[in-house]
């Protein structure tokens, strides 16, 4: 606990430093845009404290270009990807935007609609699967290529895929179910939210070289690139 609270107050500074100053009265509330990991730093290296449900209020406190620094209705203290933060809790699912506006009550954030485009993923091989655990091919990831499949997913993955990447000349069917059983679905494209049925609630998969037809993923076009979540 003690070291948590260490990397806490460190990860701060470190905002601090990075210009993103943390008002007094700053008590502005955003809302998880789906299931999102309170880790204890702003990284995926960092240790999961909890997995806060969809919609859930926190207490924003700081924020760097991809993490934010806050506090939960029960005082668990923690850091979760921007990405996954919106400011209504009934709007959209679009990240938020946070801005330092300094005026003549002292500095306060701002809430706003962020429309960037998500950065560009870095590139995968052709021929790999690779299975993220947050939407948009964002946080821990892992990667097969055709020939693999696992029967009952181990470890923190099991249950806890968001989105799929799959570079040319490979498919792959995931289920919900161990031994490739329950809900199913055969994919030659990426895609960067699975369906409902689907999220958070992959067991299995398979891996082929494509030729078993299925979804072809977002847009009909596989995607060239991966992702790795970079703190800035």
């Amino acid at each position: 606990m003690i070291a948590s609270k260490l990397a806490r107050i460190a990860a701060l500074s470190i905002i601090a430093l990075a210009g993103a100053t943390v008002a007094a009265h700053a008590d502005e509330i955003a809302y998880t845009k789906s299931a999102a990991n309170l880790r204890e730093g702003p990284g995926t290296s960092y240790g999961v404290i909890t997995t806060l449900p969809k919609n859930t209020e926190v207490l924003v406190e700081a924020c760097t270009a991809t993490w934010c620094a806050v506090t939960t209705e029960d005082d668990d203290e923690g850091f979760v990807a921007k990405s996954l933060l919106k400011a209504n809790p009934s709007g959209p699912d679009l990240p938020f935007n946070i801005q330092i506006i300094v005026g003549p009550s002292g500095p306060f954030l701002n809430f706003g609609v962020d429309v960037t485009p998500p950065p560009e993923p870095e590139p995968i091989a052709d021929g790999e699967v690779c299975f993220y655990q947050e939407a948009d091919f964002m946080g821990a990831n892992f990667c097969v290529v055709p020939g693999d499949e696992d029967n009952d997913i181990p470890g923190s993955f099991d249950n806890n895929i968001e989105s799929i990447l799959i570079g040319g000349g490979a498919g792959v069917e995931v289920c919900s179910g161990v031994g490739h059983s329950g809900d199913c679905k055969y994919y030659t494209g990426s895609t960067s939210s699975l369906p409902s049925y689907l999220r958070n609630r992959i067991s299995s998969y398979m891996v082929d070289e494509g030729d078993g037809g299925g979804d072809n993923g977002d847009s009909g076009d596989d995607f060239d690139d991966g992702n790795v979540i970079i703190l800035q």
